[in-house]
């Protein structure tokens, strides 16, 4: 009984979210309409006002083109019930500083199984600190993924170098960073790429080349994928030109 009050109670969940600062979380209705958001949330989009919020959509908060990219998860949400597990994400907080996170979203649905709303969390990814359990035996080849990211790196190899199985590498890596080595590695050319996105004029294809991707169409497809924009559009958005 105890178990299913607190499922019912939003305001239970958002004042245990209220205490997490590195973890989005909000409810949002069918027609994809915040009800429910947290601190965090808060304080990175209204100023730490919950009440601006309410009510509103992505739209009406992030920059158009990462707005679309909510929306339409949102929206792929709440007409087929399946749930986003995990997406690698790009969020832009206050003053255009750009970070990521990942993204789970599932379907609230009523007594009669009925879609209601959507129920999501975005929690920052933030590397471990070497002191973090397990990172010691994963320090040598984090060093080469981020020193390498810009080459051909196969996820066998970089399994053998740790000295693990495939099966083992995953795991060691998704308890530390919560997400895959193939995520990893995406994670690390895409924030390089930002970077020269935003302070330099390197053309696409000169970027896409730099951060190892295979040509311009790859980097732009992943980019697309992982931030819900383009890399050009990403430019208008947030780019600091060289002088």
């Amino acid at each position: 009984m105890a178990r299913a009050r607190f499922f019912d109670d939003p305001v239970v969940a958002e004042a245990l979210f209220d205490a997490i600062p590195d973890v989005v979380f909000f409810l949002k209705d069918e027609t994809g309409r915040y009800v429910v958001v947290n601190r965090t949330l808060a304080d990175r989009c209204a100023g730490g006002d919950k009440a601006r919020l309410l009510g509103r959509r992505p739209e009406d908060v992030f920059p158009t083109a990462l707005a679309a990219s909510y929306a339409k998860q949102d929206e792929s949400v709440l007409k087929t019930g399946r749930m986003v597990d995990g997406a690698l994400e790009l969020h832009l907080y206050p003053g255009g500083v750009t970070g990521w996170c990942l993204t789970t979203k599932l379907a609230l649905r009523d007594e009669k199984g009925c879609i209601t709303g959507v129920a999501g969390i975005s929690r920052d990814l933030n590397a471990p600190g070497e002191k973090a359990g397990g990172y010691a035996e994963l320090a040598t080849v984090l060093e080469h993924m981020r020193v390498h990211f810009d080459e051909t790196l196969r996820i066998e190899d970089l399994a053998t170098m740790a000295g693990f199985s495939v099966y083992q590498f995953e795991q060691r890596v998704r308890r530390l960073f919560q997400m895959s080595p193939l995520q990893l590695l995406h994670k690390l050319r895409l924030d390089e790429s930002t970077r020269l996105l935003r302070e330099t004029e390197m053309t696409l294809g000169e970027i896409a080349l730099q951060t190892g991707w295979c040509d311009q169409s790859a980097f732009t497809r992943n980019f697309t994928r992982y931030t819900g924009t383009s890399p050009g559009r990403f430019r208008m958005m947030t780019a600091k030109r060289v002088s």
